[in-house]
């Protein structure tokens, strides 16, 4: 049996070392965000603990899928960075994907800021491009993770993504490999495949098209973030259905909508299939990560 935490949406606040004119694009309408409506809601603090609960559990395997900053900033990437090494994860364990906070602005994006100063997390054993996206980690045992990079800069209204045609083709080439084939595959991404979360200024453009890759080719379980909801669904597989979970922001305090407060999945396989998920969320009463029954998505 293995067990894979998934952590998602940290939003970590860093303004260190910025100036104003780090601000005159769209992080203006993200700083304003911050200041009237999100300030002090996904503190750095409730990271800290919910990296140290995961560590009690003992996993294989940590899926991160993105959305690890703000605004695009480098003192949020090297933040995100210190506390994913709080894990303590052997390399290969540990996979993390971006979110579209963390290709905020055109320029974070065309710099690949977080890959580099990420890099350390995003070195997988299968990389089949000369870029970061999609690889696929297979160090932890009877596991295949392969990771997507949807994360693209847009309008300040919208926080939409895409995979794209070459990386769906790399995508769709390592979930075929021999060696991803005969353990439990699991495809991480940001961004929703739909659902009545995934709004049309949200949504992953090219959803219909992996999701028609995954009807080729299959997969054992597909984990994302995005809509800071956990959701349970499921898309038609070569063998039969696939499970799409979410988890929701493992960061966010929400006092005024329980069910959302900062949370990770963990989830249990046989090696074959997904034999149960499970759900850590914060207990405001004691400041303290345990389990809940069945969370309300």
């Amino acid at each position: 049996m293995a067990l894979v935490a998934h952590i998602t949406d940290l939003h970590l606040l860093s303004l260190e070392g910025i100036t104003p004119l780090d601000l005159f694009n769209k992080r203006i309408t993200g700083a304003a965000n911050l200041l009237f409506n999100r300030g002090g809601e996904f503190p750095v603090e409730v990271a800290r603990l919910a990296v140290n609960d995961v560590k009690d559990q003992r996993p294989d395997h940590v899926v991160v899928t993105g959305d690890v900053s703000n605004l695009s900033l480098p003192g949020e990437f090297e933040l995100a960075g210190e506390v994913l090494d709080g894990l303590g994860m052997p390399p290969g364990t540990l996979s993390l994907v971006p979110g579209n906070h963390d290709a905020y602005t055109r320029e974070a994006e065309r710099s690949e800021l977080f890959s580099a100063i990420l890099g350390r997390h995003l070195r997988g054993d299968v990389q089949p491009g000369p870029g970061h996206f999609p690889y696929m980690n297979l160090a932890s045992d009877g596991l295949a993770v392969v990771g997507l990079n949807t994360a693209r800069a847009s309008l300040p209204i919208l926080s939409t993504g895409d995979v794209g045609s070459h990386q769906l083709r790399q995508a769709e080439a390592l979930l075929l490999d021999p060696r991803c084939r005969e353990r439990f595959r699991i495809l991480a991404l940001h961004h929703a495949l739909g659902g009545p979360h995934a709004s049309w200024d949200r949504r992953l453009t090219d959803a219909d098209a992996l999701k028609a890759m995954l009807r080729r080719v299959g997969a054992d379980l597909v984990v994302h973030g995005h809509i800071h909801h956990h959701t349970r669904a499921s898309i038609p597989g070569p063998l039969g259905d696939i499970p799409v979970v979410s988890c929701a922001s493992s960061t966010w305090l929400g006092e005024h909508d329980p069910p959302r407060r900062a949370q990770y999945n963990l989830y249990e396989t046989d090696g074959k299939t997904l034999t149960r998920i499970r759900v850590r969320r914060l207990d405001s009463s004691d400041g303290a990560f345990e389990e809940v029954e069945e969370p309300v998505g």
